[in-house]
């Protein structure tokens, strides 16, 4: 006797979650159905319902109107949470293909209105895909292993709030924190543990550090969040931290996040010795930090365009020969034309201008991994 049509449907879908395993994370799809029943590599059978527990104190029970960015979302069990909770928007990465095939396969079974796309951390970028009023990274860091620049991602892509959940330094074993100097400057040091991974390790699977907790605040504060607290984890491994911003964006007085693409727009490449030569540069922000005008010239901070004079033999003639305010503030994203009037050399010859910013008394962008952009010029 044929099986009815909910009998087969049930059955189809008992088939595909089998075909997508292993599964690591418990999810209920109604009927009886679940995306497992039982540990797959230690961890509960009803993993990660504890962690959730725990981590739903930390969040808003209403997030009606926000968006909602899940980093390493596995098969979607907290992006399902953060739907439920009522967000306008929730987008899951991970950088493993299967997981995000588990988490889509999730998603329609539950109908639920859920973006996932294949992305690594070190691929978020607030430029391309938007900032998100609250990000999700549980379970995550101790999977990089290039651990600051993880956390800088996670801060550059974060609007408001960052909920971190993850592996610690195990406290009943970690040193104590402690002042030094280093360098000629007293700074403190904080406790940081390497997971020694064999050769064929992968990132995305394999543990690579276990920071200290105190450690763990002072990176997430040193990347930019304003206020971080500290939470208990599901034991004493593991630990919870919520991380607070006041600006969507830091400002040019945060070095990290500098980043510029200039290119020449007009200006002449012959002159006659002194003349005053009129240049139009475009300045785009390809960083995540908002580039302040300034008022004075000497403001800290104040972003400007600066013009060096080279040589033939690529030696200096004169540096920061000449400079220019932007028109406005700058964005991340935004790009803004400037005006910059450059006196020719006094004696004839053959020149190169070379134009860059400067964060005014912090650095020069070229120092921060920017390119110059090079205009050569003749003198008669």
């Amino acid at each position: 006797m044929p099986s009815s049509p909910v009998e087969s449907s049930r059955a189809d879908l008992a088939q595909r979650i089998e075909q997508l395993g292993p599964w690591f994370h418990r999810i209920d799809l109604g009927d009886g159905l679940a995306t497992k029943s039982e540990s797959f590599s230690g961890e509960d059978a009803d993993h990660p319902r504890a962690t959730w527990e725990k981590v739903r104190v930390c969040l808003p029970d209403d997030l009606s109107g926000k968006s909602v960015l899940d980093v390493g979302c596995n098969a979607g069990f907290y992006s399902i949470e953060m739907k439920r909770r009522g967000a306008a928007r929730v987008l899951g990465v991970d950088s493993q293909r299967n997981l995000i095939r588990q988490a889509e396969f999730v998603r329609n079974v539950l109908d639920l209105d859920i973006e996932y796309r294949r992305l690594s951390v070190y691929d978020l970028d607030p430029i391309t895909m938007g900032q998100f009023d609250l990000t999700l990274a549980l379970g995550l860091i101790y999977h990089c292993k290039h651990l600051v620049l993880a956390l800088e991602k996670l801060f550059a892509i974060t609007r408001e709030t960052l909920v971190l959940e993850t592996a610690v330094y195990p406290r009943a074993a970690t040193p104590r924190s402690f002042a030094h100097n280093v360098g000629g400057m007293g700074r403190t040091l904080h406790p940081l543990a390497y997971v020694e991974n064999t050769s064929e390790a992968k990132e995305a699977i394999y543990n690579w550090f276990l920071p200290g907790v105190d450690a763990l605040s002072a990176m997430l504060e040193n990347v930019g969040f304003d206020q971080v607290e500290v939470f208990p984890g599901i034991n004493d491994e593991r630990a919870i931290l919520r991380c607070q911003k006041r600006a969507p964006y830091p400002d040019s007085r945060s070095l990290s996040y500098l980043s510029s693409r200039l290119a020449i727009l007009a200006g002449p490449s012959q002159a006659n010795a002194g003349d005053v030569l009129h240049f139009r540069i475009n300045a785009e922000n390809t960083g995540y930090a908002i580039w302040l005008r300034g008022k004075e010239a000497g403001d800290e901070g104040a972003v400007h365009l600066a013009a060096h004079v080279l040589g033939a033999d690529e030696e200096p003639v004169a540096w920061y020969h000449a400079g220019a305010f932007l028109p406005h503030d700058v964005a991340p994203g935004e790009s803004a034309e400037v005006e910059i009037a450059v006196r020719a050399p006094e004696t004839p010859g053959d020149y190169i201008l070379v134009f860059d910013l400067v964060s005014e008394h912090l650095a020069w962008f070229e120092d921060l991994g920017s390119e110059t952009v090079r205009h050569a010029l003749v003198v008669k």
